[in-house]
């Protein structure tokens, strides 16, 4: 619980840094991106008998975009729970490679809508993390404001595989759809 704190409050001290920041720069082919961003999801495969997994996915996306599409490495911690209360329970931190892709150029002041795609592996940093692949897509909107900040609103599909655990049908894993929010600089 104390690492997954760490992991969040790193992620966010990291996106208001990038927040503050001005474009000072001439305009380049390739420009710095950072996109962070808090979802929940709803599992739609049963984990265990009788047993849905719901996850909190807190994640930030460093990388280059050019007008219309980017690319960047992600870190994502997610919370997976039973959604009966009892039952699963697990964590990881992944790390991911990400696309996205815009309908309009990402300096568009008007409503902006993307497809974004990433796909990695979640690593055992400690006995309260669990490995396995992840990957996951959305689709969403991005609001600008009249200051220039950028916040999107996705709908996402997320797959989790968990490498230690195993049942009767094979390797533990968790399918889910959900929404999500963040910010998009």
């Amino acid at each position: 619980m104390r690492s997954t704190l760490l992991v969040t409050l790193f992620i966010l001290i990291t996106s208001l840094s990038f927040a503050q920041q001005k474009d000072t720069e001439p305009a380049k082919k390739f420009k710095f991106f950072n996109r962070t961003g808090l979802s929940y999801t709803f599992g739609l495969n049963e984990t265990f008998p009788n047993q849905k997994v719901n996850a909190l996915h807190v994640k930030t996306v460093v990388g280059l975009t050019m007008p219309q599409v980017g690319f960047g490495i992600g870190l994502e911690n997610g919370s997976f729970k039973s959604s009966t209360g009892s039952g699963a329970n697990f964590n990881t931190l992944a790390f991911t490679g990400n696309l996205h892709v815009l309908a309009k150029p990402i300096e568009t002041k008007e409503l902006n809508f993307f497809a974004k795609g990433a796909a990695g592996y979640a690593v055992s940093i400690s006995r309260y993390y669990d490995k396995g692949l992840t990957y996951e897509g959305a689709v969403g909107g991005i609001l600008t404001t009249k200051k220039g900040g950028r916040y999107f609103l996705q709908a996402l599909y997320n797959y989790q595989s968990f490498d230690d655990f195993s049942n009767a049908s094979g390797k533990i894993y968790v399918q889910s759809i959900g929404l999500g929010i963040g910010s998009w600089f």
